[in-house]
C-alpha cells in the first residue's frame, strides 16, 4: 500500500519493526541489550538527538535510571518501579538524587518472597542468622546489576547476613537467570535445595506454588525491616492467603510490581507527549506483563500493580488529561 511517509520515516519504521520481529523469534540466540538512537547525520544541523534503551544487564537493571538521569538514554523501562523511587530520592544504590519523571507504569503484580524448608523450622531470617545455618539457597544472579540480586541481599544486609555468610557456614548458593529456571525448578522438585529468595511469583503454578506444595513455607519480613526498606523507596505489602491457599495467614514482605516507563525533566514536552500517544495508539499490539490488556488509566495512576510515587513528565500529564485518563484532581 503507498504511504504518505517520507523516505527517512519508511526506512525508522521498518527497522525498528525488523527488530522486534527479529528478537521475538531468534532471542535465544541474540544479544538481548536493546539500544535505539536517533542521532546527526553528517550534513544535519542542530536537530535534537533521541535515545531509548531497553533490557540487558544496563538498561534492564540497576543502571537504568543511572542511564537516563545522567542523559545517557531519555527513555528506560525499569521494573519494579521501586528502583525509580529510590533513584529519585537517591538512596540505597544510588549515590545522588536522579532528576527523574515518569511516562506512565505498566501493570505487572509481584512480590519479593522468601522461602525456606519448613524442617529447618525456621521463623525468620534472624534465625538463620543466629543459627548460622547453612542454606543451600536458590536466588538470582549476580554481578550484573541485577534489582533483584540487589534487593535480596539488602534484605540479608539488615539481618547481618549475606549470601558470603551462608557459604563460609557450609551452604551453597544456586544463582538463575530467571524465577523459573528449569535448575531451580528440579532443585524444588528433588528438594536438593532448602530455601528460595526472589521474586517472579505471579505465574499459576510458578516456582512459589511448586515449593509451597513440596515442603517449604514462607517467613516473613519483619516490621522493622520493612520501614527501613520503604525509607529506601520501597512499598510495604503482603503475600495475601487469598492467592496462595497454603498460607495460613497474609504474610508481610515488599512489592516487586510495576514497569515503570521513565525519563528525565529535560525531554522536551512534545516528545513525552508523543511517546504516551504512541503507546495509546499500539496499545493492542504492546505486550504486558499482566492477564488483562492495558489500559491507558492504569499508566497514570498508581495501583497495586503499578506503583507510581514520582511525579509524571508534564508533556506526559498533558496527554492523559487531554484524553480523560487523568483528572485535573489527581495533581
Amino acid at each position: 500500500m503507498m504511504t504518505d511517509l517520507a523516505p527517512p520515516q519508511i526506512r525508522a519504521i521498518t527497522g525498528l519493526e525488523l527488530a522486534a520481529g527479529v528478537f521475538t523469534k531468534c532471542s535465544d540466540g541474540l544479544a538481548s541489550q536493546l539500544s535505539v538512537s536517533l542521532t546527526s547525520g553528517k550534513w544535519d544541523s542542530g536537530p535534537r538527538e533521541f535515545r531509548i534503551g531497553i533490557n540487558g544487564d544496563v538498561y534492564g537493571g540497576m543502571r537504568a535510571p543511572i542511564e537516563v538521569g545522567t542523559r545517557r538514554v531519555d527513555i528506560a523501562y525499569v521494573n519494579p518501579s521501586a528502583l525509580v523511587v529510590m533513584a529519585y530520592r537517591g538512596k540505597g544504590y544510588y549515590k545522588q538524587k536522579m532528576e527523574l519523571r515518569v511516562l506512565g507504569c505498566f501493570p505487572s503484580w509481584d512480590r519479593i518472597a522468601l522461602v525456606v524448608a519448613k524442617d529447618l523450622k525456621v521463623k525468620s531470617l534472624q534465625d538463620i542468622a543466629e543459627r548460622k545455618i547453612p542454606l543451600h539457597v536458590s536466588t538470582r544472579l549476580s554481578g550484573v546489576n541485577n534489582g533483584t540480586y540487589y534487593t535480596i541481599s539488602t534484605i540479608l544486609a539488615f539481618y547481618g547476613l549475606s549470601f558470603d555468610k551462608i557459604k563460609r557456614w557450609g551452604g551453597k548458593v544456586q544463582e538463575c537467570g530467571r524465577p523459573f529456571a528449569p535448575e531451580r525448578l528440579k532443585s524444588i522438585a528433588k528438594r536438593s535445595i532448602n530455601a528460595v529468595f526472589d521474586e517472579g511469583i505471579s505465574t499459576p503454578g510458578g516456582w512459589l506454588d511448586q515449593a509451597l506444595d513440596n515442603g517449604y513455607e514462607i517467613i516473613p519480613i519483619e516490621p522493622a525491616i520493612v520501614k527501613k526498606l520503604e525509607q529506601m523507596g520501597y512499598t510495604r505489602s503482603v503475600l495475601p492467603r487469598s492467592r496462595y491457599r497454603q498460607l495460613k495467614e497474609d504474610t508481610l514482605t515488599i512489592d516487586y510490581s510495576g514497569w515503570a516507563l521513565v525519563t528525565h525533566r529535560w525531554l522536551p514536552n512534545n516528545v513525552a507527549y508523543a511517546a504516551v500517544e504512541t503507546i495509546d495508539e499500539r496499545q493492542s499490539v504492546i505486550p504486558v506483563d499482566d492477564d488483562h490488556p492495558l489500559n491507558m488509566k492504569s499508566l497514570c495512576h498508581g495501583t497495586e500493580k503499578c506503583p507510581l510515587k514520582i511525579p509524571l513528565h508534564p508533556g506526559a500529564m498533558k496527554y492523559y488529561r487531554g484524553k480523560g485518563y487523568l483528572s485535573d484532581k489527581l495533581e
